[in-house]
């Protein structure tokens, strides 16, 4: 991956944290088969050994009228997507030049996959930066920030995720990665753009005009991404997730990606094994992952009354088995750790404790949250002491808040 793309909007400026939902990308060995199946790719490198045999003179790295007459008739495309071709094939990595040749490389077909896949993901850096460059509709005068009409479009793209977005849409992103005078009330860089980024194997276009990513260009962007700060985990197959896995990627997840991830991991377990292994799993997790695991084991029908009992032996799912069960009432503790939970995972101050807490209660189950073991307590108080709205309230919470500190 190139080190100087780093056109990405501002994650603030959208109100987008840096954080993004986790993506399933295939084996590396997949997406080499991919890059390789490249259109793109392959007329690069089919300019590229037009050159075997030949040692064609350069003068800047600018071809001959000739020269460029003659391969564009032997590889059947016009003289300037031949210069484009040729521009790719060496950021690529598939022509070496020199002050005054240029020729096609070593080995140009014995590549690695790693290598294969290094010079697809060369290929989109040049396309996404360039191919604004190379169309014969730009005009002269044109914002030379341009450039980061694609980035901004891929990064729409990537938050689309598999639902993907209209084509007609696609010109506001663009727009979105712009400085200075609007150059797209003259020109639209979004069908270069798609053009040569379907020919590459980066986007798809279906029937009803909806554009997605191929999952090449999800591994590729991803990286960048990465590389820029921003958290993006990777889902594992169905065969290798985990139900730890499971619960760290639900929250993050929509509802037809959730249903369809929980649905294939659920098919690889029996009932028994899969309520017995989120509930292990909520032993290293958070409060998210605890209340996550109870709605799977529940919406699941995985409750069984040997699976809650055995929860009563785990301390911070001991209140949830207690609710399920409905044989024993939690304790004052135990109903302190589950409004806890509540409001760790939601923050959700004014609905969730007034419904949770019965009135002229609130000091006890204070005087019981301040001494719970519960990680996020403290913040969990301080919380409540901000935003409830009774200022009695809000000042015992602040001051449970400063006991657990201390």
């Amino acid at each position: 991956m190139e080190d100087d793309f780093d056109v990405v909007p501002d994650l603030a400026e959208l109100g987008l944290p840096d954080e993004l939902p986790p993506i399933r990308i295939p084996a590396f060995a997949t997406l080499a088969q991919h890059a390789r199946a490249s259109a793109l790719l392959t007329k690069a490198k089919q300019a590229a050994t037009w050159f075997d045999g030949r040692e064609v003179q350069v003068e800047d790295y600018q071809l001959s009228t000739a020269d460029v007459a003659a391969a564009s008739v032997a590889l059947g495309c016009s003289g300037r997507e031949f210069l484009f071709l040729i521009e790719l094939a060496e950021e690529a990595g598939f022509v070496d030049t020199t002050e005054d040749d240029l020729k096609p490389a070593a080995g140009l077909d014995d590549d690695s996959d790693e290598e294969t896949v290094d010079a697809w993901d060369a290929a989109l850096e040049f396309v996404l930066v360039e191919s604004v460059w190379w169309d014969g509709e730009l005009e002269a005068g044109v914002d030379p920030d341009l450039g980061a009409a694609g980035p901004a479009m891929m990064f729409g793209l990537f938050l689309a995720g598999e639902s993907g977005l209209p084509r007609k849409e696609l010109p506001d992103l663009v727009r979105s990665g712009l400085t200075g005078e609007d150059p797209l009330t003259t020109y639209d860089p979004v069908p270069a753009l798609l053009d040569r980024l379907g020919g590459l194997g980066a986007v798809e276009i279906d029937d009803e005009g909806i554009v997605r990513l191929t999952p090449l260009a999800l591994w590729a962007m991803r990286e960048r991404y990465v590389a820029l700060g921003i958290d993006i985990a990777v889902l594992r197959p169905a065969e290798q997730m985990t139900a730890a896995d499971l619960l760290a990627a639900g929250p993050s997840l929509t509802e037809e990606e959730l249903d369809t991830e929980s649905r294939n991991w659920f098919a690889l377990r029996s009932p028994q094994q899969a309520g017995e292994e989120l509930l292990a799993a909520t032993a290293t997790g958070d409060a998210v992952d605890r209340m996550f695991a109870v709605h799977l084991i529940k919406s699941n029908g995985l409750g069984t009354e040997q699976l809650w009992r055995s929860a009563l032996e785990m301390p911070e799912m001991r209140p949830y088995a207690k609710v399920e069960l409905s044989d024993e009432e939690p304790d004052v503790a135990e109903l302190a750790w589950l409004l806890t939970d509540v409001l760790a995972a939601t923050g959700d101050v004014e609905e969730s404790f007034s419904s949770a807490v019965p009135a002229g209660r609130e000091q006890e189950i204070f005087d019981a949250m301040w001494r719970l073991p519960h990680p996020e307590v403290a913040e969990v108080l301080a919380m409540i002491g901000e935003e409830h709205p009774d200022k009695k309230i809000a000042k015992a919470a602040r001051k449970a808040a400063f006991k657990a500190r201390s």
